[in-house]
């Protein structure tokens, strides 16, 4: 059933008549011009859908294009060319006639239910946009031989490309999924690869998908670390090319049959002398349809020569490649421009070969034109855009690697990236076309700072680059990097989103490598945007901190593998909390440690903020949860009943919405008993679902479980709505904590924070209680449990049993 109204512009009464029998149940109107569609749109909001005439109605496409309806051309032609311009106009579908009307009604009705792709779990958004900016598929593997590769990390794009989950991927052999007639050049170019003889290698391939079919891709193969030649981590990017392939592979086919009916085929037929003006004794009367001109204007020169019909910008090449043939006897072919007696243009065919006297000279020539003006329009678009972005017009990636490794000496020039990542969020709120609008508002702007100098490019989805030659230093690069900023801002600041430059001076480096440095500066630059640095420019310090997140990266996604052979390398430790009224453990705060065999003790901060940002704190939250109970299984086996253990949960786990049943299954695995867990979230956790996450809490409660509010006072602040919270605890900071050792008694306002927690009927835990003065103000002001090296530090299993025994039997 179509669902809303349609608009149907430009059709014949028959066909309007068609249309109205075919789509029964939808409101339909019919209109002639683009001024009463605009009028008709604007009465009637209820229209979703816009049945457009092509070509007629082609110029009205971008004005309705600004309305919140989809429009489907309805064509006549027999090729694509009024279809592709259609699209790219604005145009959702293309319907050919004839059609029936169960398609016409199939097609409208698949667009007036349709969703927009870009709304997307909030979380899988924020990742895209931050870590993989390109729309193109990326993977992480490890491994020299081709037979045991490793997939460390992909993206959803190359799920998608590919066809097959990541379960798929990482143990299928990436040579069985290569098409057979691509294998053989492939594993030439990686053999070489993996000796490190080449530093990159590009291909286009085909990969077979589950269903046999296959997709063709471009794949960019290079090394993750190219300065360190002993590793084994390589970068991969593929890009889907499969439509591009077709249309080639549709532009050859007619270029065969062409040739092979040439003698069919319309055309000019003509005979004319081997003179400069390429006099014409003989023309058929394809001429008129070819150029305009009646056969007796050309011949013999009546009005205009042969050669005054080829463009100027073409004549001296036709008459050179004639020379080079005129001493063989050998056909003659090549394409060039000419100018119509309406003065338009037109690509033509020429074939033909020289007519020799009984002396071997060459007195005439005998061949056949041919308009290709369509396909030719075709290659030169396809042309186009394989060295251009088709949104911003300018120059792309692939055309920007190509100019710096003709470049013999690249040091000397520098690359100054924008990154617009941030941008992607805003799909979110106000749609896609918004965001890539903006993206082409900054490019439009950024335009107006090229000259010879400084050239503009858009290398991904989200990203241009300038390519900066020969600055005669660093402060002039600088500069210009300021002056970008600016642009920037003028057309961002009210969108309320940060953006990031990156800058690189050039070296002999391989170009993938520079590249990979400048989009590390300016992710750095888009982090750091809110401190107020404008430009940040590459240095080994930020490649080391890459290594390192890469390296911290690598071993959480190799424990999540295995998590059972890992406990050495991670583990939980267990900080007492120490109640103040029963002088007694009345639980235990399970805190994450990683110990690396390289980088060494990994700090928690560090380590988890690698673990969101990589999408991996779920199942690693999954492992602590479980070793946290399992140690409260063994409390409660002892004879410690009411002593509970306290798990610190991200705000990215608790929005998943696996979270509860598979807290719930760990409960049940270990039998514990859920009065004696408390989970601690932060204050951040509230930012943008208060109330899905306060009534998550509730439910957890109704559990038997607390909910504790960690490092209260630092963040977010809840305090306007603390009355609202289903929270049982708070823990005040360490830093209000550490400022009893520095203030007076009666500056300091812990003591308040505590009576209004009270008040509200809330537990109050002191955090990094260090010094006897802390705890006796803490004791005085009846804060219920303290927690701190005054007490305990954080202990391993045994020793936390161990002193709990100690502590809590004497």
């Amino acid at each position: 059933m179509v669902q809303g109204g349609v608009l149907v512009v430009g059709v014949s009464g028959e066909e309007a008549a068609t249309i109205e029998k075919s789509l029964d149940s939808a409101e339909l109107w019919v209109v002639s011009t683009e001024a009463e569609a605009v009028a008709c749109i604007q009465e009637h909001p209820s229209i979703r859908i816009a049945l457009l005439n092509l070509p007629p109605a082609l110029p009205m496409l971008q004005t309705i294009a600004r309305y919140p309806i989809r429009t489907i051309v309805l064509s006549s032609s027999e090729t694509m060319d009024e279809e592709m311009e259609a699209i790219r106009m604005g145009a959702t579908d293309c319907l050919r006639r004839p059609y029936s009307p169960e398609m016409l009604k199939l097609r409208v009705a698949l667009h007036t239910k349709a969703k927009d792709p870009i709304m997307q779990d909030e979380d899988h958004v924020l990742f895209d946009s931050l870590l993989w900016q390109a729309p193109v598929g990326i993977a992480v593997y490890s491994g020299i031989d081709a037979a045991h590769l490793e997939m460390v990390h992909t993206n959803s794009i190359l799920l998608e490309i590919m066809g097959r989950t990541k379960e798929e991927l990482k143990t299928l052999d990436w040579r069985i999924l290569t098409h057979p007639d691509d294998l053989k050049e492939e594993l030439v170019k990686y053999e070489r690869f993996a000796r490190h003889e080449l530093s990159a290698y590009e291909i286009e391939k085909r990969f077979i998908k589950p269903d046999g079919s296959f997709v063709w891709v471009n794949m960019t193969v290079s090394w993750l670390y190219a300065d360190r030649p002993n590793s084994a981590d390589y970068l991969v990017i593929v890009k889907d090319i499969t439509e591009q392939k077709e249309l080639a592979a549709s532009l050859q086919e007619r270029e065969r049959v062409i040739q092979s009916y040439f003698s069919q085929l319309p055309g000019m037929a003509y005979r004319c002398l081997f003179d400069e003006k390429w006099t014409m004794q003989f023309v058929s009367s394809g001429c008129k349809s070819l150029t305009g001109y009646l056969p007796e204007e050309l011949i013999g020169n009546t009005v205009i020569s042969f050669n005054e019909v080829i463009a100027p910008s073409h004549r001296k090449k036709v008459q050179e490649e004639w020379n080079s043939i005129v001493h063989n006897d050998t056909p003659f072919s090549q394409e060039y421009e000419i100018i119509t007696k309406g003065g338009d243009t037109k690509w033509v065919y020429d074939t033909g070969r020289g007519i020799f006297d009984d002396d071997g000279t060459i007195i005439a020539t005998e061949g056949m034109l041919f308009d290709i003006s369509k396909r030719k329009r075709q290659e030169l678009t396809l042309a186009y855009y394989h060295d251009h972005d088709e949104w911003t017009e300018l120059p792309n990636r692939r055309s920007l690697v190509s100019i710096l490794e003709a470049e013999h000496k690249k040091a000397g020039h520098a690359l100054l990236a924008v990154n617009l990542t941030a941008l992607h969020a805003l799909s979110t709120v106000h749609g896609f076309l918004y965001s890539r609008n903006l993206v082409k508002r900054v490019a439009i702007a950024l335009q107006s700072l090229s000259d010879s100098k400084h050239v503009l490019f858009s290398s991904y989805e989200y990203q241009l680059i300038f390519f900066i030659k020969e600055p005669t230093d660093s402060a002039m690069s600088l500069a210009f990097g300021r002056k970008v900023s600016k642009k920037v801002a003028s057309l961002l600041r009210e969108e309320r989103v940060g953006w990031g430059i990156g800058l690189i001076e050039l070296s002999d480096a391989p170009v993938e490598e520079s590249l990979t440095n400048l989009l590390i500066a300016s992710e750095q630059g888009l982090s750091d945007f809110d401190a107020g640095q404008e430009v940040c420019i590459f240095d080994e310090k930020m490649q080391e901190a890459m290594r390192r997140r890469t390296a911290i990266e690598r071993e959480l996604a190799e424990l999540l593998k295995h998590p059972a052979s890992s406990s050495s390398s991670f583990f939980l430790q267990f900080q007492p909390i120490w109640d103040v009224k029963t002088q007694e453990i009345s639980g235990f705060e399970a805190l994450a440690r990683m110990t690396s065999p390289v980088l060494g003790s990994v700090s928690p901060t560090e380590f988890i903020e690698v673990a969101e940002k990589a999408k991996l704190i779920v199942p690693l939250g999954k492992i602590i949860i479980t070793k946290a109970l399992q140690f409260l299984s063994l409390v409660e086996k002892d004879g410690f009943s009411d002593v509970g253990v306290s798990i610190n949960i991200s705000a990215i786990q608790l929005m998943n919405k696996d979270f509860f049943p598979s807290l719930m299954e760990a409960v049940e695995q270990t039998k514990v008993n859920t009065m004696n867990i408390t989970l601690e979230v932060t204050e951040s956790v509230f930012i943008s679902k208060f109330q899905e996450v306060n009534d998550l809490f509730s439910h957890l409660q109704q559990q038997g479980m607390s909910i504790a509010i960690d490092d209260f006072g630092t963040g977010y602040s809840t305090l306007s709505r603390e009355r609202e919270l289903n929270v049982n605890c708070l823990k005040i900071d360490k830093a209000f904590i550490d400022k009893l050792e520095v203030l007076q008694e009666k500056e300091a306002i812990t003591a308040e924070i505590i009576s209004l927690a009270h008040k509200l009927g809330h537990i109050v835990i002191a955090e990094g209680v260090e010094y006897e003065n802390q705890y006796n103000y803490l004791k005085k002001y009846r804060c219920d449990k303290i927690q701190g090296f005054l007490f305990s530090k954080p202990l391993n299993v045994q020793d936390a049993l161990a002193l709990l025994k100690q502590t809590n039997c004497t």
